[in-house]
């Protein structure tokens, strides 16, 4: 079999039919001067992936369905291969459960001009088997499977796409997504396309990135390739960019492949979230680790199709780790001419973190602004007393100081046209340590779903990248055998001699694992901890840092501590901006929360 074959991994735009059927367009274009015979694009390409509600728009549906017949007709002297909504199946006008119009997730094939039929001799599209109803995935909302379709229809998804080229016949089996993970299901597409002794599979893709997921996709291949004694040739083509859900921005980050018969991977294209047309194999070498790469192309992304009237971005520059993390990001994301660093001081603001900031600025060669906010906090204090309402506990005035720099931050944001950059991270956020209407506010939030043991990585790639102290060493924490020891502890320098409460590196383990899909039962991890019965090696290693393993009493009441914190944040974590999605459970619409508490002696 002689093919050869282009991937189409293209950045798609959610909801940019136009613009996303342009890039299809100059791919196509440019595969056929390169000799291309087929070029294959990723799952819902025309009309993107994460478009919500839009998928019960029927005007938008049917007009992302007719640019169909557009890519057809490029599909001159190409095989061209695509995701799309689908409304009609051949003859067949797609109903939904409940008798209104349905849709499916589909993939189409055309060749010179006309859709590729099947083996039974009839035309109409791949539709997704799996469809994916949980973490940020909401498919059974939308779609009806091939299964559905094939009960009300009594057509047989499974049936071949036959094309005579060259004199050659070839036969492909066209799945998405989801279909290749299919451990858990109780359908197999690959294997049944295996079955189907066709030559080539492609699998057409909207696969979000999380850690480690690159690893993933190979082990869910292999895991295939291992039940059968013949594998047909794998061609699978992921997008790239960046889309959002409302709550949570998702990025998507290439890592199209194809694979022999023997599970070699032959051609790879980019798994760095970059737009490419692979034909060949690329040799790729990354400046910037997967997590770095993947934070300034969710911020570039976002920026570019959320943002396009380019604000400026205002970061509330505080000298600490998180906000010098976020400056930098925007940095290299959008260039310094876009970024606006405010220091906004206290009487409790250290020179060191001032000094922090301003160097940290000056470094970056972005614009920067300082000064003190006591005035603010002195009139606050002025005001709310005259109301009736003296800020006399700690707390409130913590709070007030926290809010007036939100404030602030909101005023310069709208006196230069801008937005503002929420700084939290994941542990910060999931115990609460960030104050309504302050540190919580922001257009997006990179770091929400890093703990802070991933900014100390990033602090040091950063600094590497830039072959310079950008991020001061006296922020980044030391790991010793007694836990992390910092130059300049974190802190929220919101009263005297302030220091952050938790146990860096446990509790960020802590976080992770309650938020992990599919939810990490914390009832069951206290029980194993108390009956010595523990068999997670990362937590027993924490555990022993802080002593936690020896002092059961210690250990309970910090647990205590962690779950009342974790509960009384919830109203907070709900009204944050989006958080950009790294892990498997960032907090948003993929770990899902509800306000309320659970009566632990029901456990």
């Amino acid at each position: 079999m002689k093919l050869k074959i282009a991937l189409g991994q293209m950045r798609v735009k959610a909801g940019r039919i136009q613009d996303n059927v342009a890039t299809m367009r100059s791919m196509i274009h440019d595969a056929k001067l390169k000799g291309v015979d087929m070029i294959v694009f990723p799952e819902m390409c025309i009309s993107g992936y994460m478009i919500a509600d839009r998928y019960h728009d029927f005007a938008f549906l049917s007009y992302a369905e007719k640019m169909n017949e557009v890519i057809k007709e490029l599909s001159t002297d190409i095989i061209v291969v695509w995701g799309n909504i689908a409304l009609t199946l051949g003859e067949h006008k797609i109903k939904g459960h409940d008798g209104r119009f349905g849709r499916a997730n589909s993939v189409y094939m055309a060749y010179n001009q006309q859709y590729v039929a099947r083996e039974n001799g009839l035309y109409y599209p791949g539709v997704k088997t799996l469809l994916p109803n949980y973490r940020i995935f909401d498919d059974a909302r939308y779609f009806l499977s091939s299964t559905d379709l094939s009960q009300t229809l009594g057509i047989d998804f499974f049936s071949p796409f036959i094309l005579n080229y060259h004199g050659l016949t070839y036969r492909f089996g066209l799945e998405i997504c989801e279909d290749l993970w299919s451990q858990d299901y109780a359908i197999n597409p690959t294997l049944n396309w295996v079955n189907q002794h066709v030559d080539v599979i492609i699998n057409v893709s909207a696969s979000p990135w999380t850690l480690n997921k690159e690893s993933s996709r190979f082990k869910a291949l292999a895991h295939h390739m291992k039940q059968v004694e013949s594998f047909p040739t794998f061609v699978y083509v992921n997008q790239v960019g960046f889309q959002n859900n409302g709550k949570n921005v998702i990025g998507f980050d290439g890592g199209s492949m194809i694979v022999d018969t023997f599970g070699k991977v032959i051609v790879q294209a980019p798994d760095q979230f970059t737009q490419a047309l692979v034909v060949e194999t690329l040799e790729y070498k990354p400046t910037m680790s997967k997590l770095l790469t993947g934070l300034v192309n969710a911020i570039q992304c976002f920026d570019e199709e959320i943002l396009p009237f380019k604000p400026k971005w205002v970061v509330g520059l505080s000298g600490g780790l998180d906000s010098s993390i976020g400056a930098c990001l925007l940095t290299l994301a959008l260039g310094n001419q876009r970024v606006i660093g405010v220091n906004m001081a206290t009487q409790y603001n250290s020179k060191a973190t001032i000094f922090n900031a301003q160097k940290l600025a000056q470094k970056l060669n972005i614009q920067y602004h300082e000064g003190s906010i006591e005035p603010l906090v002195k009139i606050t204090h002025q005001v709310s007393e005259a109301f009736g309402f003296p800020l006399v506990t700690s707390l409130s005035q913590e709070n007030a100081q926290a809010r007036i720099r939100g404030h602030l931050l909101s005023s310069i944001a709208s006196s230069v046209g801008g937005v503002i950059l929420n700084n939290a991270n994941k542990v910060e956020t999931a115990l609460g340590y960030a104050t309504l209407y302050g540190d919580t506010i922001g257009a997006l939030s990179p770091l929400g779903d890093c703990t802070k043991v991933q900014l100390f990585d990033l602090a040091n790639e950063i600094n590497t990248l830039f072959q310079d102290e950008i991020i001061p060493k006296n922020l980044i924490g030391q790991l010793t055998e007694k836990g992390y020891h910092f130059d300049l502890p974190p802190s929220a320098e919101l009263k005297e001699k302030q220091v952050d409460p938790m146990k860096w590196g446990y509790h960020d383990a802590l976080v992770s694992k309650l938020t992990l899909y599919p939810g990490f039962q914390i009832h069951e991890f206290e029980k194993k901890v108390l009956t010595n019965t523990l068999d997670d090696e990362t937590m027993a290693y924490w555990l022993r840092i802080y002593g936690l393993d020896q002092d059961l009493e210690a250990f309970k009441a910090d647990l205590q501590w962690f779950k009342k914190s974790v509960s009384q944040g919830i109203f907070k974590r709900i009204q944050m901006p989006p958080i950009v999605l790294i892990s498997r459970g960032a907090f948003g619409y993929d770990y899902r929360e509800v306000q309320g508490t659970f009566e632990e002696e029901t456990l």
